[in-house]
């Protein structure tokens, strides 16, 4: 009889053990809180407290600021498009900070002149040579009109062509340019970023992906370039057919060719280094500590004097070097330590070691 009762207890203790583990196993997990502080530029609004993986509360009080409409929330300051949340239904996984958009009702009049400039098929575009000192006749054909449907509303109509690039400037000056960044919303069978020097994307190249006449409209606020927005529609094919590109100018190296290289290293990029040219050769070489990620683009230099003539990832082309460098559109180092770059004037061509 002791013997079938020690059985008996020793199956109530198992079953007990195992209803107790899966009990353990189904317990919930204590959720993890989380806070979003909002802010309108350089000013923080406030601060929600939310819990991980959860829609927001409380946030809409936020989106209120006298003499302005608000626009949205983003997760850059730049207010890139591709970082826009929906906070109707967007979670977070930890602390966030987001930046709201707010237009000023009462928008500063833009006194600006503003002008498509770039490269291409269209006449025009190839005739701006990116903003170089052209004729008053090329400024007028690239000119954004006033549309008169908005507040410092700008557009164009013309005709691009796939390979064409472009950017939009005011008064003929890369102070304020605006790139494929500053579209709201774009059509990637259509366009596509086509990078730059600065590696932000507002400040980025439009590439033409498909032949067209399209009107590009640029909206701006004078007081908050944060606000300037580019659109651009496709109204049907091109009503005239590509320009024939010139025939490129072949640079001849000579005694007083140099090569200088610019980057990321400096915010501004305003820093030119110059390369020491090896004895008796066209070739170009200097040897920088560089920090992962560091972006370099190089130019050639006649007399001291820049002949527009640059290079940049598209001019590294045996893949020992393409091992050392991240895909970009400049030279891109992809880890910390000391480079040497080897610049070919005759071929212009670079080459990486580390």
């Amino acid at each position: 009889m002791k013997k079938k009762m020690k059985k008996l207890l020793g199956v109530v203790l198992a079953c007990v053990a195992v209803v107790m583990s899966v009990c353990a196993c189904g317990a919930s997990p204590e959720k993890e809180a989380i806070t979003v502080t909002f802010m309108n530029g350089d000013t923080q609004l406030g601060q929600v407290t939310g819990t991980a993986g959860e829609t927001l509360a409380d946030y809409v009080q936020y989106e209120s600021v006298d003499g302005f409409e608000f626009q949205g929330w983003y997760e850059t300051p730049t207010l890139l498009e591709t970082s826009k949340k929906d906070l109707a239904s967007a979670t977070f996984d930890k602390d966030t900070t987001l930046f709201g958009s707010f237009k000023s009702l009462q928008v500063a009049e833009d006194t600006r002149v503003w002008y498509i400039v770039g490269t291409g098929g269209n006449p025009d575009l190839a005739a701006s040579n990116w903003g170089a000192d052209v004729d008053a006749s090329v400024k007028d054909a690239c000119q954004l009109k006033a549309t008169g449907n908005a507040v410092n509303e700008f557009a164009i109509t013309l005709n691009l062509y796939e390979g064409d690039q472009f950017q939009i400037i005011p008064d003929w000056s890369w102070d304020g340019q605006k790139g494929y960044g500053c579209f709201t919303s774009i059509d990637d069978t259509q366009m596509a970023n086509g990078g730059g020097l600065s590696g932000e994307d507002s400040k980025s190249n439009i590439n033409v992906l498909m032949d067209g006449n399209y009107t590009v409209t640029l909206t701006t606020d004078p007081d908050n370039s944060l606000q300037d927005t580019l659109t651009i529609v496709r109204n049907g094919d091109a009503t005239a057919e590509a320009k024939e590109p010139e025939p490129e100018n072949v640079y001849e190296v000579t005694d007083a060719t140099g090569i200088m290289v610019k980057g990321s290293w400096v915010s501004d990029w305003s820093e030119n280094k110059e390369l020491t040219r090896v004895d008796g050769t066209n070739k170009f070489t200097i040897t920088m500590e560089l920090a992962a990620g560091t972006e370099l683009y190089f130019m050639v230099f006649d007399n001291g004097a820049d002949t527009g003539l640059g290079m940049n990832a598209s001019a590294v082309t045996d893949e020992a070097s393409k091992a050392l460098l991240e895909e970009a559109y400049n030279v891109k180092v992809a880890a910390d330590g000391a480079y040497t770059f080897t610049v070919d004037a005759e071929t212009m061509t670079i080459t990486v070691e580390k």
